[in-house]
């Protein structure tokens, strides 16, 4: 109970602490917040004049722009229409319709269609050349005429066909002029001749009895409109669009921000999609209200300022001037300013606050060191000392307590997967007798004639020598993900799959099994130099179900697996000793390897105290290695002669074994098919002979 006021006490002085810190802060943020929001809407104030001067000058700038198109547009059709007719002066309308586009550099393309389908085309090229072209159906011989100029309008190329896939009277801008009588601007549309977004203004023209004779059409591409908005600067990150009245964008300055293949005819009511949010929620919001000139919104937690002002009467089209800023734009540089002077402000707080940290500190410091070394534990990381100075008693014999506890389990530690246990704290789960099937891999190792080996050397040497032996063993199947379930004598008995669950595990496994043989091959050759009994390494490998989890009486119990793929794996590793191998693996884990390993096919065995059969195979190693090549050929021609041999070609089998072995010298596997074809062939088996080996022995 006494260490409970006391550690009452300790929080106190924390609370008293952050109590200085949120009093100081409310009286701060009192004065900060309110002459921010002053400040903000005095900002905002003057935003609304800020707004309306830029709309004048895009407004002015956009009317520049584009009125030149009507002024001339008037002017050819006047021109046109007091001149010879199309189809006897189309060098006339060429050459009014080149000189148009050198003096308005804006110009997209100018040309005439006239009711006969006769067209008359200037156009200027993303070069800066021009290109013209003539379409004649009255006249004689009908055709076209494409003709190629230069910067200085110059002709360069000439061409012609009688091929005509094109006719004025068809194209939107055609129709508009002949519907309405007059000239009319024309909704966004893809430009027939450049496949660009672009509009055009359209100038009908009569003849000497007033009768409709053709159009003039004048292109502009939109995308002059949009590089010209893309260049204003509106604040941070604002930006202006043209529109129509009925919310159709024609102009904006990303081009991410409006899906262009979705381009409208001219007259289509379907709205341009607008990807950018903010955009078009401040645009639905003033299609909704048209009186709302400039409002302010919200969108995705942000605040924007919009405005939206109409082109003037005289311009000719309904075109509204929408422009958005996001508030944070005009009030971000008075946050700054606050921030400055709350930063200011908070320079007082740390002064008048020093004391009580320093007090708080000495205890919060020792507290977390020893939560963080608490954690560590629960993570079975026993590694390290802990080492905290505290003028407080209970800290200190807590800080004790802890390394003493450090040291008690890392002894315990040595004696049970550090993995199962670390699986069980972080399921919050404990230890209890239950078992459950999972698909595991398993691995059994033993040293080769361990027992002749143990007579030879004294204890205190095989000690020595089996520590460094484990220790290698160990490190190689921890880093492969591996858990050590127990040593048995000179053996080790290893799984993947259990403590975290991985569909790797086979793969893991075969890498384990070859860097052992590879790591306690040098381990052999250094104790040869150094005279020592060497230990030659068998490994068994099997991937199937297995029965895991505690086994053992209600106080003592052992983390392990068991069952027939226990059993197998454990036999695999005898089997060694029959075909002379070092790594035998199961048809199981060699399905599941995948294709990094040369798994050579060994035998059809029925292992000893097991009815079924498997299919087991060498590990010979994996085929990125040096010496791939030569075991892919091994284990191709070992799969060739036990084919051979299970389909009964005893002779062809032999042949086979027999040159594996001239390939390899000395192989014990060939030399025992050898023998079995040779005594089959002699005394060939009954219709029941399926091929599997039975092995007595362990």
């Amino acid at each position: 109970m006494m260490k409970r006021d006391r550690y009452r006490t300790y929080r106190l002085q924390v609370v008293v602490f952050f109590s200085f810190l949120a009093l100081f802060s409310l009286i701060v943020a009192g004065i900060v917040i309110y002459g921010y929001r002053s400040n903000s809407e005095i900002m905002l104030q003057s935003s609304d004049e800020l707004l309306y001067q830029i709309s004048e000058t895009i407004i002015r700038q956009t009317s520049n722009h584009l009125d030149p198109a009507r002024k001339t547009g008037h002017l050819l059709r006047r021109m046109i229409e007091r001149g010879d007719s199309f189809a006897n002066s189309p060098e006339m309308i060429e050459t009014l319709s080149l000189e148009a586009l050198d003096l308005y550099p804006q110009f997209s393309a100018v040309y005439l269609g006239d009711e006969g389908g006769n067209f008359v085309m200037a156009r200027r090229m993303t070069d800066g050349t021009y290109s013209t072209r003539i379409i004649s159906r009255t006249g004689i011989p009908s055709g076209v005429i494409e003709i190629d100029r230069d910067h200085d309008l110059q002709i360069i190329a000439t061409r012609s066909t009688s091929i005509l896939n094109f006719d004025p009277r068809e194209r939107p801008w055609y129709v508009l002029a002949k519907a309405e009588g007059r000239a009319v601007w024309s909704r966004e549309y893809r430009l027939f001749t450049d496949q660009v977004p672009g509009i055009t203004c359209a100038h009908p023209v009569y003849g000497p009895d007033g009768t409709y004779a053709g159009a003039v059409g004048i292109d502009f591409r939109l995308g002059e409109l949009a590089e010209f908005l893309k260049s204003l600067k509106i604040g941070d990150s604002g930006l202006a669009f043209i529109a129509d009245s009925e919310g159709n964008i024609l102009a904006y300055p990303d081009k991410s921000g409006r899906d262009i293949d979705n381009i409208r005819s001219p007259r289509s009511p379907v709205q341009q999609s607008i990807k950018t949010g903010w955009i078009n929620a401040a645009l639905e919001t003033y299609i909704m209200e048209k009186e709302k000139l400039r409002f302010t919104y919200e969108h995705g937690g942000d605040k924007y300022i919009a405005s939206f002002r109409p082109f003037p009467d005289n311009f000719g089209r309904d075109w509204i001037l929408g422009i958005i800023v996001p508030e944070e734009d005009f009030i971000g540089p008075i946050a700054r300013i606050h921030e400055t002077t709350l930063l200011f402000s908070f320079w007082l707080l740390i002064i008048g606050g020093f004391l009580t940290s320093t007090l708080a500190r000495e205890l919060t410091e020792p507290i977390k060191r020893i939560t963080h070394e608490a954690e560590k534990i629960q993570k079975l990381n026993f590694e390290g000392e802990i080492d905290i100075k505290s003028p407080i008693s209970e800290i200190y014999a807590l800080s004790e307590a802890m390394n003493s506890m450090k040291k008690a389990l890392g002894s315990f530690k040595k004696y049970v997967p550090s993995e199962i246990v670390l699986g069980l704290v972080n399921r919050h789960d404990e230890a209890r007798l239950e078992a459950h099937t999972e698909e595991i891999t398993l691995m059994f190792t033993d040293i080769s004639n361990f027992s002749l080996i143990a007579e030879k050397v004294t204890p205190s040497q095989l000690m020595e020598q089996l520590s460094q032996y484990f220790d290698c063993i160990a490190a190689l199947i921890h880093r492969h993900g591996g858990t050590i379930d127990k040593y048995i004598g000179d053996s080790v008995m290893a799984f993947w799959g259990v403590a975290v669950a991985s569909s790797e595990q086979a793969n893991q496994a075969c890498r384990a099994a070859l860097e052992i043989i590879r790591a306690t091959g040098e381990l052999n050759e250094k104790w040869r130099q150094e005279g020592k009994e060497v230990f030659a390494t068998r490994i068994g490998i099997n991937t199937g179900v297995s029965l895991v989890g505690n086994f053992g009486s209600s106080d003592r119990f052992n983390y392990t697996a068991i069952g027939d793929s226990v059993n197998l794996a454990s036999r695999l590793e005898g089997l060694n000793k029959l075909y002379e191998t070092q790594i035998i693996v199961s048809h199981s884990t060699a399905m599941a390897g995948g294709y990094e390993f040369i798994f050579r096919p060994l035998d059809i065995v029925a292992v000893k105290g097991r009815h079924g059969s498997v299919k087991v195979y060498q590990l010979l190693g994996l085929k990125d290695a040096a010496d791939a090549e030569h075991l892919q050929n091994v284990a191709t021609l070992s799969a060739d002669a036990l084919e051979c041999y299970l389909s009964r070609d005893w002779r062809t089998s032999y042949e086979k074994f027999q040159k594996l072995l001239e390939i390899l010298q000395e192989d014990p596997a060939a030399e025992m098919y050898m023998n079995r074809c040779r005594e089959l062939h002699q005394n060939p088996p009954g219709p029941d002979w399926d091929g599997v080996f039975k092995v007595q022995n362990k």
